[in-house]
């Protein structure tokens, strides 16, 4: 007997394009995300953002959504989210590692829940942590806001200042660096980190050219750059001022199994894991949408389907988007597990069809 629970998403596979040094910072902004203010010590946002520069925590605020509480050594989630806080992994969910957060501070930045078994605590219950970001600097990497207001810090002055010295161009797969600096405009003050120059030797993640002291990068990325466009991928647009952008994926699991012994329904636990997206991506995972909550498992009647879900997040510093017609792309890696051959797929002839991967494309309207 073949035992087969059979996933359907929405949205079509994709190989991420083969690309050299890597754009970290689009030529003529700066570092997005950058700290202008932050809350000083007593954790609340005491200052209003000038145009330009994103709001990231309310005025009379904590710094919202930080992780507060993280999978302990089991694995396992065992703890669940009270007031407003939200609940990353399901209660009963695996982690992936036991670093994985399990629920953040959510709107209001305050720790409303306690950690249960051995999960661990980041900020205690009722807390609000100190210094955390308030007003950061927006699509154009620049600080428009000209002080601090209460007890909160100003980090980046004086108006115009850029974050100096940021991260600008990565080593690519090809792990030679192929990029001259200051190839966008020649006057430009980006150098090679020590040790790096034209044809030289890297490895993944290097930081290969940075930015000098006005902090704005002047450089873009050299070698090969491949878009390959594929049909109906899910694509999200960063707007203009926004820190982020998101979208809920649906799924349907149908129980296709066969055979007189088949039983009348089959648990299956929903998998969605970040594959070629950055951290943080993939959150808010839910193996059956009609029941209230976030669900760790789901029992899919032989012959029926099950509808789940998952949230797909990209932050602005996550994406460099170099001109409209050439969005970041990553993949989001999508299971359906039978729960009697956890962690295996399942038993049945052709595995595969539990699994898809989700082709997402972004483009940051900040960088443009």
């Amino acid at each position: 007997m073949s035992r087969s629970i059979m996933l359907v998403c929405f949205a079509l596979a994709l190989v991420p394009p083969l690309r050299a040094d890597v754009q970290l910072i689009a030529p003529g902004t700066a570092q997005q995300d950058a700290v202008v203010v932050d809350t000083g010590p007593n954790g609340i946002c005491e200052t209003t953002a000038a145009l330009g520069d994103i709001q990231l925590t309310p005025v009379g605020q904590a710094t919202p959504f930080r992780t507060e509480i993280r999978c302990g050594a089991n694995k396992v989630a065992e703890t669940a989210a009270a007031g407003d806080d939200t609940q990353l992994i399901a209660v009963g969910a695996a982690c992936k590692n036991a670093n994985n957060p399990v629920v953040d501070t959510g709107p209001n930045g305050v720790a409303d829940t306690v950690a249960a078994g051995d999960d661990t605590t980041l900020i205690a219950f009722g807390a609000v942590p100190s210094n955390t970001p308030c007003v950061i600097t927006g699509g154009n990497g620049v600080a428009d806001t000209a002080a601090a207001s209460g007890d909160d810090h100003l980090l980046l002055a004086p108006v115009g200042s850029a974050a100096p010295n940021s991260d600008v161009i990565g080593c690519g797969p090809n792990l030679v660096v192929d990029t001259t600096p200051n190839n966008v405009n020649p006057g430009g003050d980006d150098a090679y980190v020590s040790g790096f120059s034209l044809g030289a030797p890297c490895a993944q993640n290097d930081v290969v050219i940075e930015s000098g002291a006005n902090g704005i990068a002047e450089t873009r990325a050299e070698g090969p750059d491949l878009v390959l466009k594929v049909a109906r991928p899910l694509r999200l647009s960063i707007g203009r001022g926004q820190p982020s952008a998101s979208k809920t994926v649906k799924v349907v699991v149908s129980n296709v199994e066969f055979g007189a012994s088949a039983p009348a329904s089959r648990t299956y636990r929903l998998s969605a894991t970040k594959g070629s997206c950055p951290g943080g991506t993939v959150n808010q995972v839910d193996a059956d949408t009609n029941t209230p909550g976030l669900q760790a498992t789901a029992s899919v009647p032989q012959g029926g389907n099950v509808k789940g879900s998952f949230v797909v997040k990209i932050g602005l510093a996550d994406v460099t988007s170099a001109a409209s017609n050439i969005p970041f792309r990553c993949t989001v890696n999508v299971d359906a597990i039978a729960a009697d051959t956890d962690p295996d797929v399942d038993d049945a002839a052709n595995p595969s069809n539990n699994s898809t991967t989700v082709a997402v494309e972004v483009v940051d309207k900040n960088d443009l």
